[in-house]
């Protein structure tokens, strides 16, 4: 589909990529393009994903991404712009959105998403519409949208086991919305100050009151202690 080419062409590269870290600043790239510039449709039903976390799995191993937490499903390889409804014998229940363009996984869970005003998490979303999967998960729910122009701040997935993975705490998750996000969890260290902080010192963007309260909706002086702590 023309509207989904400049994803795939993402997701293309990344199927090439090698190197560990760049393609974890791909799959970040990805991740901002689903939150500005893309909404999921479900029969005339507008999701705004809010929050996304990366999960990716290649089978090859000269461009092996071994991340244990990635679910493994046949249902997701070689399926893009369609859902996946994780069950909960996999852990929390929740609805994938499903990237990949070949053998091997790679799916964004959304965490946090806006349906008209009503804001819902990750498994509010898997209960509004389970009832429905297998109707669900056939038909491709991407739809292109006017570039939302909104900071995409970079964080870490949510309640994953650090003994289990080394990708535990990188910064595979991205939000939106900072402002709005009082039903979103944040791993220890990784919260909303601190994305605020880095994304401040990433960019060079002056440690004023006003700065920081332009960004997470109120003054912080701990974040201009993690700024300096970030040089």
């Amino acid at each position: 589909m023309e509207d989904l080419k400049d994803l795939e062409e993402l997701v293309n590269d990344l199927e090439k990529e090698r190197d560990e870290a760049k393609q974890i600043a791909l799959l970040q790239r990805i991740e901002s393009k689903l939150l500005n510039e893309y909404n999921i449709v479900i029969s005339g039903t507008v999701i705004e994903p809010l929050r996304v976390e990366a999960y990716y799995y290649p089978f090859d191993d000269e461009k092996k991404f071994d991340d244990p937490c990635a679910h493994k499903s046949t249902k997701k390889i070689n399926n893009f712009g369609k859902l996946y409804f994780i069950e909960e014998r996999y852990g929390y229940p929740g609805i994938d959105l499903c990237l990949s363009l070949g053998n091997y996984y790679l799916s964004f869970l959304i965490k946090n998403s806006r349906i008209e005003n009503a804001y819902y998490k990750q498994m509010d979303l898997y209960d509004k519409f389970q009832e429905r999967r297998n109707e669900i998960e056939t038909v491709d729910v991407l739809k292109k949208v006017p570039n939302k122009n909104q900071i995409v701040f970079k964080t870490s997935r949510v309640g994953l086991r650090k003994s289990k993975t080394k990708f535990s705490h990188e910064l595979l998750a991205s939000v939106i919305e900072l402002n709005n996000s009082a039903g979103y969890d944040w791993e220890r260290g990784f919260g909303k100050e601190w994305m605020v902080a880095k994304y401040m010192a990433e960019n060079n963007i002056p440690a004023t009151d006003e700065n920081i309260k332009s960004l997470l909706g109120y003054k912080s002086q701990n974040v201009k202690k993690l700024i300096e702590d970030l040089k």
